[in-house]
């Protein structure tokens, strides 16, 4: 009977396969309901009500009359992204329990983010996104590059965030630059970057944007450069090449946010590093904000 309703016979998770299936392990203890928290920035948080041996529905209760705030999120309410992560948590289980195909743990995160999100600034000012990120059509990644430059320290780096049509990030990457001519040069390298980050996880059909407009005009003018950023230019035209499709176009500063993020993050850490699948927590309010329905102004 219970086969014919599509309700499983065991009390096991049907999502990581561990544990006994309660509120509290759907909601916290669940391998991907961690992975989730953990990006979003309050597993910590959440981590603190599990001091005590509770069960699912106090730990909730006590997160929601602590009334603690998300600064990576513009200072939602904790109470509020608990609530509608654990309603996504639910529903992402009930998709997997009929067999329909669920999302990684970093989609599902980015998916909270930007409901939590629209649902903050909603009631304040609801204004439409026009000048934002634009997804790229099914089939085709999208690539936004930048840089970030230091004159006094002569050190620059360049941040890449690679995204599916969904705005799902699908690999991110900064990269510290100890010596760099200049802002330009800083702009050229960030190119490349994004690039040979899309060779590594296998893109053929790509849209690559740039804030930097000298950097996109020299491209579609065949990547001829007279100035010192010759031969990186000359590298690109040769990465472009390997691409079945690969578009390079100019955005506007605040669509190119979450790569400016990444490379302002290993300007002032003097670090590099590269995500594949999950994003670190620092850029999940600004991908969430790409892809909202509303912002603030």
């Amino acid at each position: 009977m219970l086969a014919n309703r599509h309700i499983g016979n065991t009390s096991g998770c049907p999502v990581c396969n561990a544990g006994c299936e309660d509120i509290k392990h759907i909601l916290f203890s669940c391998d991907k309901a961690k992975g989730v928290w953990k990006i979003l920035g309050v597993w910590e948080q959440i981590l603190e009500s599990f001091h005590v041996d509770r069960s699912g529905s106090v730990i909730l209760e006590e997160l929601i009359r602590r009334g603690d705030q998300v600064q990576l999120l513009e200072n939602i309410g904790l109470p509020e992204l608990v609530l509608i992560g654990g309603w996504y948590l639910w529903w992402e289980r009930r998709q997997l329990v009929h067999g329909e195909q669920v999302q990684t743990v970093a989609k599902v995160a980015t998916a909270i983010a930007a409901l939590a999100l629209n649902y903050s600034r909603a009631p304040k000012k609801m204004q439409v996104q026009n000048k934002r990120w634009k997804r790229p059509p099914e089939g085709r990644i999208a690539i936004n590059v930048d840089a970030a430059f230091s004159m006094e320290s002569g050190t620059g780096a360049t941040g890449v965030i690679i995204r599916d049509h969904t705005g799902s990030c699908i690999a991110a990457a900064n990269r510290f630059l100890d010596h760099v001519g200049d802002a330009p040069m800083a702009e050229v390298l960030a190119l490349r970057d994004g690039l040979r980050l899309a060779q590594q996880i296998g893109s053929n059909n790509i849209i690559i944007q740039s804030d930097c407009l000298m950097v996109v005009d020299t491209m579609k003018d065949g990547g001829f450069s007279a100035t010192s950023a010759a031969p990186i230019f000359d590298e690109c035209q040769v990465l472009r090449s390997d691409f079945v499709s690969c578009a390079i176009e100019h955005c506007n500063r605040e669509v190119n946010e979450v790569a400016h993020l990444l490379a302002r993050t290993s300007l002032a850490e003097k670090a590099s590093c590269i995500w594949a699948d999950e994003p670190p927590s620092f850029i999940v309010a600004a991908l969430a904000d790409d892809v909202s329905l509303v912002f603030n102004e």
